[in-house]
C-alpha cells in the first residue's frame, strides 16, 4: 500500500517542470519558512506567547530526538534506493522513516494549533507542513508512511511536552529573560554608536 500510494503521488515527477520546481521548493524551503514564522511570532508576542513558541521548539527537538532513536532500531530504504524513482533532489542513501523535515513541520504546527489564541497561526503552519510533506513524497525522498510516522512522532511529542509544561516553564522563562537581556544590550549599544 505504501508503494502504491507513493507511485500515485509521485506520478509524473521529472516530466512536469512547473510542478517539479514547486515540489522541490516545498520539500526544501518549508522548514525555513516555519523557522522564519516562529521568529516573527516571537517578536510580536508577549511573555505568555513566547512560552508557547518555546514549547513548540521543545516539541520539535523532542520529535527529532525520537526520530534518531527510531533510526537506531529500524531502517527503511528511501524510494530511490528501491529503484522506484529518480529523486528530484540529490540525497544520501539513508533511512527514510520517519522524515525529519516532516517531524519539524508538524511538530511546530501542532504545538501552536492546540493552544488557545494560537490556532490560526497553527493552522497556517499546518498548511505549510502538508505542502512540505507532499514535496518530500513527490520529489522521491519519502514514502507516504514516512510522513504519517512523522505526524505520529510530532503528535506524541506535543502530548509529552504538554504533560510536563509545569516543569519546563521555568526553563522557558530563563530563556525569555536571557533573550530580552541580550536584545536590550544590543539595542543600547546601537543607540550609543548612532
Amino acid at each position: 500500500m505504501n508503494v502504491a500510494l507513493f507511485t500515485w503521488l509521485h506520478e509524473g515527477a521529472g516530466n512536469r517542470p512547473i510542478l517539479d520546481f514547486l515540489s522541490v521548493m516545498a520539500a526544501e524551503l518549508t522548514p525555513y519558512l516555519v523557522i522564519v514564522c516562529m521568529a516573527l511570532y516571537w517578536f510580536t508576542t508577549d511573555r505568555a506567547g513566547k512560552r508557547v513558541l518555546l514549547e513548540g521548539a521543545a516539541v520539535v527537538l523532542l520529535g527529532l530526538l525520537v526520530n534518531q532513536l527510531i533510526t537506531l532500531f529500524f531502517f527503511h530504504p528511501r524510494p530511490f534506493m528501491m529503484g522506484l524513482c529518480k529523486p528530484l533532489i540529490p540525497h544520501a542513501p539513508e533511512t527514510s522513516f520517519p522524515s525529519d523535515h516532516a517531524t519539524l513541520l508538524f511538530g511546530a504546527a501542532l504545538a501552536l494549533l492546540f493552544r488557545p489564541g494560537w490556532r490560526g497561526k497553527g493552522a497556517f503552519l499546518l498548511l505549510v507542513a502538508m505542502i512540505g510533506a507532499w514535496g518530500r513524497v513527490y520529489t522521491g525522498l519519502h514514502f507516504p508512511f514516512d510522513i504519517l510516522g512523522s505526524l505520529g512522532v510530532a503528535l506524541s511529542a506535543v502530548l509529552i511536552v504538554a504533560s510536563i509544561r509545569w516543569a519546563l516553564t521555568p526553563l522557558y522563562d530563563t530563556v525569555i529573560r536571557t533573550v530580552d537581556h541580550v536584545t536590550a544590550l544590543v539595542t543600547r549599544k546601537e543607540r550609543l554608536t548612532s
